[in-house]
């Protein structure tokens, strides 16, 4: 089994529940969806991809982090299940991070330990109907351009039955520094304000500067 892969690297895990973690990140080559505020634009294309076997991908890791976090592009265009079984019987916890419109085959959700699911809102150019027949998600990460998203969260948690714990909201990541910081309180006043059950979560790689 062979899969189309962008690049592999050990860093810190900086969003979601596993914020903080160290892991190794296999970033996969090719994406469904062309977000206008995308931050991996590189990914988006299979053929900028290389071609490697569960073997050479493992070689790359450095197996004395526990956690390994696959990603994209989008990573569930391409079948993880050998990939990810092999990892799983090197002792590795599996973070799968997908943005939800490609639903994972039951073999692989009984291996993975984290699906970190990010549905796209308008403000991605996109109008997706998304519907999650199962709350199979551990959690749902949206990006929030403007306050008035979040009336848009609201909306899909209820048409889509989910969990409003299980939301977390963070600002657009390619904004700048203090921009960022801004967004990122506005964010957590607003929340407070309106008394809502939603996390608000900055970007902890691009805070200390990792990838």
């Amino acid at each position: 089994m062979k899969y189309w892969v962008i690049e592999i690297f050990t860093s810190i895990q900086g969003e979601g529940e596993v914020v903080g973690y160290p892991s190794n990140f296999v970033r996969l080559a090719g994406c469904n969806l062309r977000c206008v505020w995308c931050d991996t634009k590189y990914s988006w294309l299979r053929s900028d991809g290389k071609e490697m076997t569960v073997e050479e991908i493992i070689s790359k890791l450095d197996l004395r982090v526990p956690y390994t976090t696959i990603t994209g592009g989008e990573p569930l265009l391409q079948d993880l299940y050998p990939l990810v079984k092999a990892l799983k019987e090197k002792g590795q916890k599996i973070i799968v991070e997908t943005n939800g419109t490609v639903m994972p085959r039951k073999e692989l959700m009984e291996l993975v330990d984290v699906f970190s699911v990010s549905p796209k809102l308008r403000n991605s150019g996109y109008q997706i109907n998304y519907k999650f027949h199962k709350d199979w998600a551990t959690y749902y990460k949206f990006v929030i351009t403007r306050l008035e998203d979040v009336d848009e969260v609201l909306k899909f948690v209820e048409d889509n039955g989910i969990n409003p714990t299980k939301v977390i909201l963070q600002p657009n990541g390619l904004l700048k520094d203090e921009e960022y910081m801004k967004a990122l309180r506005q964010l957590g006043d607003f929340v407070v304000s309106r008394g809502l059950p939603f996390r608000v979560l900055p970007q902890l790689h691009r805070i200390l500067g990792y990838r």
